[in-house]
């Protein structure tokens, strides 16, 4: 079950790569030769504007997965400080241990 997780987030990444090259591959392309606009309903320009779309959403989806993944870090470090302090209490005084006789 694992290793089919992995697989698929594997693939979707892959993906996510293959359109934005893509998407960057066709603009870059428009902007080196530049086609004949014919105004406001201009196909290709509405294909540009929905690849630049496309490309502002997946930056929106990475943005998250990077906040998530940090604020998931985040709080494993907070959980392992005080499994770190716990020893430096273990004191005879933390104890409440008398030294004297």
């Amino acid at each position: 079950m694992f290793k089919r997780r992995q697989v698929l987030a594997v693939l979707i990444c892959a993906l996510m790569a293959l359109s934005m090259l893509a998407s960057s591959a066709c603009i870059a392309h428009e902007a080196i030769h530049p086609h004949a606009c014919t105004g406001e309903d201009c196909p290709v320009c509405q294909f540009i504007a929905h690849l630049e779309q496309v490309r502002r959403d997946f930056g929106a989806i990475l943005l998250a997965l990077l906040l998530i993944c940090t604020s998931l870090a985040v709080g494993r470090a907070w959980r392992a400080v005080p499994a770190m302090a716990v020893p430096a209490l273990a004191t005879p005084v933390g104890r409440k241990i008398r030294l004297n006789s």
